[in-house]
């Protein structure tokens, strides 16, 4: 059976929720002004959870504990350097 119920409708791979190190990388990135999401808006707050698919390129918001996977609403992680953030 499989044991991801969530998958990203673009790149149609497993989502899974980003780690510690990953989280505290991403906000200190939003706090910075580098992150803006597929819409071109600049994405702001700070994130208590975060989705990303398997290749740690994209990302998703969750709001009152709803994953948002709107595609226009995504971040794209690339040039993010999360990837090398592991707990």
């Amino acid at each position: 059976m499989n044991q991801h119920l969530l998958y990203c409708p673009i790149s149609k791979t497993p989502l899974t929720p980003a780690s510690a190190s990953q989280l505290e990388a991403f906000n200190n990135l939003v706090q910075s002004g580098q992150v803006l999401d597929r819409s071109g808006d600049l994405v702001e707050g700070v994130f208590s959870s975060l989705l990303v698919n398997g290749s740690v390129d994209t990302a998703y918001r969750t709001r009152l504990n709803i994953p948002q996977l709107i595609p226009a609403l995504s971040i794209s992680l690339e040039g993010l350097n999360l990837v090398n953030s592991v707990d």
